[in-house]
């Protein structure tokens, strides 16, 4: 699943591994293989690469696309899990994914993991066997910084000043950055804590999930049939979360700052809870706000449609010198 290239590999070799060699730790390399001696050693600098970072300009691969992914039925990497009941609105305790798969028919349904997994290491990296190996070291030395510096945030900001090291030699907040691993054969993965991931999943009905994806595409070309060539287009629901909402009138400022033209659009929810007609045009009043929010900007067309229905506004930046 995860991608991560030999230099993060290489240095959670030089962070967990070789320190747990040279201590003879009871999972000494004996028990692993050693990374290929043809792998340049890349010393260990004051700041760790981060695990399944990619450069902005490889392409995505394959994996990297199935990873985006919901994850469905037996391909979810866990042993538990807690399962969505909406009639109550609450989560189950955690049961085994074993129980779960036996409580509906695979014909009609679906188990669909709702969590977004953390990064992990599977036999598929490189080096997975060496970490493996000796991966009790390295959830016993993450407990130890966790233990000493307490948040993530502390953590990154003692190692990010200047590099500093604990008694064994380890650089502080390295060990905040160490992977999950998938355990093999049972396939769940098991976090740099010592526990193991439990998502939270819900059970659809396939038919119902397909209409929704048809109608969301559909909803979506209507709403790009109305945008012309080369016009930024700009989402919105009558029913929208306030935050929601802050985000997206931001990035309308932020392309009408860049002199873009941008096709505001604003449909009804198909599903969920409807909007008032006072909901509405408050709505429409924080759309021109945000228009006004930009100097020069102006809104370059009567407003298309009806409120609290399908509705289109264009604006456009500052075109002047």
């Amino acid at each position: 699943m995860a991608s991560h290239g030999s230099p993060h590999l290489r240095a959670l070799y030089t962070v967990f591994v070789r320190p747990a060699l040279r201590l003879q730790s009871p999972l000494a390399s004996h028990h692993a293989p050693h990374l290929s001696r043809n792998t340049p050693h890349r010393p260990f600098s004051t700041t760790v690469p981060r695990l399944a970072i990619r450069s902005k300009s490889r392409p995505p691969s394959q994996k990297a696309t199935r990873v985006q992914q919901p994850l469905r039925d037996a391909d979810i990497p866990a042993r538990r899990m807690q399962v969505v009941d909406p009639a109550a609105n609450r989560l189950s305790d955690p049961q085994t994914k074993f129980s779960v798969m036996r409580s509906f028919d695979h014909a009609t349904h679906r188990l669909v993991c709702v969590s977004k997994p953390p990064r992990y290491l599977t036999p598929e990296d490189p080096g997975y066997d060496e970490i493996a190996a000796n991966y009790e070291f390295i959830v016993e030395q993450y407990n130890k910084q966790r233990a000493r510096f307490g948040d993530a945030q502390k953590v990154a900001q003692e190692d990010e000043a200047d590099g500093e090291r604990d008694d064994s030699g380890l650089e502080i907040g390295a060990v905040h950055r160490a992977p999950a691993i998938l355990v093999m054969p049972m396939r769940y993965i098991r976090l740099p804590t010592g526990e193991e991931w439990v998502p939270i999943c819900r059970i659809e009905n396939k038919a119902e999930a397909s209409a929704r994806a048809r109608e969301a595409a559909q909803q979506k070309k209507e709403m790009r049939k109305i945008a012309p060539e080369g016009t930024k287009v700009v989402e919105l629901n009558w029913a929208i979360d306030g935050n929601d909402l802050g985000h997206r009138l931001k990035k309308v400022e932020e392309f009408l700052r860049a002199r873009r033209k941008v096709e505001v659009v604003i449909a009804p929810k198909r599903r969920g809870r409807k909007a008032s007609g006072e909901e509405c045009e408050v709505l429409l009043k924080r759309v021109r706000a945000a228009l006004g929010n930009v100097e020069g900007a102006k809104e370059v067309r009567p407003m298309q449609g009806n409120v609290g229905e399908l509705v289109s506004l264009m604006l456009e930046g500052h075109r002047g010198k």
